[in-house]
């Protein structure tokens, strides 16, 4: 199976008309994850998307409002939130308001059509025992829905520890290609870590580009693990991935 090539498509970037991009496998909404559409909207929105990038695996982010609690201050770069007291919202939490929360990602997952939902945890979900408790949790209940998980930890996680927790859990890991624009790497493997990650590429520099040094490190990782799935994110993510794809030929 060859690599996927996907895309990270950030708020700003959901609507813009694009030309249909046949080599994009997989696109990430990120928007989802800020202020996701009502049921109706989305099911308009979906066939956009697919014309855009015919393709591709729609897969929408859960809602912050489940991931991530207050003192993330997640709800002041919003416009749509649910009513109740705000402690009681994100952390992963069970509770009848980050349940709701949870409702209004499946429905706009089931309006897109798609089979996984992104979950991008916040530093305050941490590697302790009750974080690794709630995110066990969390994707045993949406496998029980029939929802993949892509989970992308930010804050203490190290790559690897992470990389275990996925794997289970069954939850796919979504991790950085590079930190600072540097190739992360374990030792004793030539690959980047961590090993059957979905990896991401955000770019480096104050263009936000990847050149030929971080093209060469995806085409060495690439032939230890021909069926990756390689996520350009960032203002220059499709032409980031572009590069990638002319390497590949695709």
């Amino acid at each position: 199976m060859p690599a996927t090539l996907g895309l990270l498509l950030s708020p700003h970037d959901a609507r813009a008309r694009r030309p249909p991009d046949e080599r994009v496998g997989v696109v990430l909404v990120e928007r989802t994850l800020f202020d996701p559409p009502r049921a109706a909207a989305a099911k308009r929105w979906a066939p956009q998307l697919r014309r855009a990038f015919p393709s591709a695996r729609l897969v929408p982010y859960a809602w912050h409002l489940v991931s991530h609690g207050p003192e993330e201050r997640m709800r002041e770069r919003t416009t749509r939130t649910l009513s109740g007291p705000p402690h009681l919202f994100g952390g992963l939490q069970r509770s009848p308001q980050t349940e709701q929360a949870w409702e209004v990602t499946r429905l706009c997952a089931e309006a897109m059509e798609a089979d996984a939902i992104v979950l991008r945890t916040p530093p305050s979900v941490t590697p302790g025992a009750l974080g690794r408790g709630r995110i066990r949790a969390f994707v045993e209940a949406r496998r029980a829905e029939g929802l993949g998980v892509i989970w992308e930890p930010e804050g203490l996680w190290e790559p690897l520890d992470a990389a275990a927790l996925a794997k289970q859990c069954g939850a796919t890991l979504l991790w950085p290609a590079f930190t600072g624009g540097r190739a992360i790497h374990e030792d004793g493997r030539e690959g980047l870590v961590p090993a059957g990650a979905w990896l991401r590429v955000d770019g480096a520099g104050a263009k936000r580009g990847i050149h030929g040094g971080h093209v060469d490190e995806l085409l060495d990782h690439l032939d230890l693990e021909p069926d990756a799935t390689i996520v350009f994110a960032g203002p220059r993510a499709r032409g980031n991935l572009g590069q990638l794809a002319e390497a590949l030929a695709i």
